[in-house]
């Protein structure tokens, strides 16, 4: 699993950063990649990655100010000539994404060759896709902008092969139906699958945040609490809280303060301003913990499977 941020800047892009977009890699787990948010330039940014526009079946939108949407329309066309041909996708996001993009392809009369169900969710919405479940909080911004937690289902542990073959169980296809039973019967015997299998592999926690101020409450706090990576967005980072504030967004030294006690493995922050020089950027990384990371584009950072 990897997170992969292809637009690290805010409201307005510069010349090395492009607007927000985000792909959480599940090739390996899903064979599918989940796209967050889909800026202005995000087609221009994915030529320059291996990644298959038809394997974007679901697109999660945080909230629909421009540097997070203007791409999806743009998107949208181009996957239908990129093996995107009869492939279902699926989008979430708030209230008002239906109508936005049904005017958008009447008016420019658009007609996509693939289904495209759109699902406009709120607090507390619950999404399954295959092995892995998505939390939907409301955050504080000046419209209305969602946090996604992206949860792996945990995974029975490895088969004790040893213990196997000590009751006479010889290695073959009979591994896979045992670890895939509860029970299973040998000379007679009935055996507990789980006497055969080593500790529950925990699923990996990746918490994506649309633009916001810092929350503080204890329900946000235990979506994020021991996630392996939380992405946050810093339009500020150099101590200027009220700002920050008043514009309804973050200063990274405040995220970090207030979510300090979380356990979080890794912190990727994005959606930086561009009033940031990139050499001021580069110094000030040199500052921060060694679990924290400021996302430049094409920022790839790999979420480890937990053993």
């Amino acid at each position: 699993m990897y997170i992969n941020i292809l637009g690290s800047a805010a409201g307005l892009p510069s010349k090395k950063r492009h607007t927000q977009a985000i792909i959480l890699d599940m090739v390996d787990e899903l064979n599918e990649y989940f796209l967050i948010d889909v800026g202005e330039a995000f087609q221009h940014r994915l030529l320059n990655t291996s990644i298959k526009p038809s394997k974007i079946n679901h697109i999660f939108i945080t909230h629909l100010h421009g540097d997070h949407i203007y791409g999806l329309p743009g998107f949208l066309s181009s996957r239908a000539h990129q093996g995107g041909e009869g492939k279902p996708l699926k989008i979430y996001g708030p209230k008002g994404l239906s109508e936005w993009l049904t005017t958008t392809f009447q008016v420019s009369e658009t007609i996509l060759n693939y289904p495209v169900e759109i699902v406009e969710i709120e607090d507390g919405s619950f999404i399954s896709i295959k092995d892995v479940t998505i939390e939907v909080k409301t955050l504080d911004h000046n419209i209305e902008s969602f946090l996604y937690v992206f949860k792996e289902n945990d995974q029975k542990g490895a088969l004790n092969v040893l213990k196997l073959k000590e009751i006479g169980i010889r290695p073959g296809p009979i591994y896979s139906e045992i670890k895939n039973s509860d029970t299973f019967v040998h000379d007679g015997v009935i055996y507990d699958t789980n006497d055969f299998l080593g500790p529950v592999i925990k699923g990996r926690k990746v918490c994506i945040h649309g633009d916001t101020r810092p929350l503080q409450s204890e329900v946000y706090f235990d979506l994020l609490k021991d996630a392996d990576c939380v992405v946050h967005e810093a339009t500020f980072l150099d101590h200027e809280y009220e700002k920050a504030y008043s514009y309804y967004h973050s200063e990274i030294h405040d995220v970090l303060s207030i979510q300090k006690d979380l356990r979080v493995k890794h912190y990727i922050f994005t959606h930086i301003s561009n009033r940031y020089e990139e050499e001021f950027i580069s110094n000030f990384i040199k500052t921060l913990p060694s679990n924290v990371s400021v996302a430049h584009d094409y920022f790839k950072y790999e979420i480890a499977r937990k053993k």
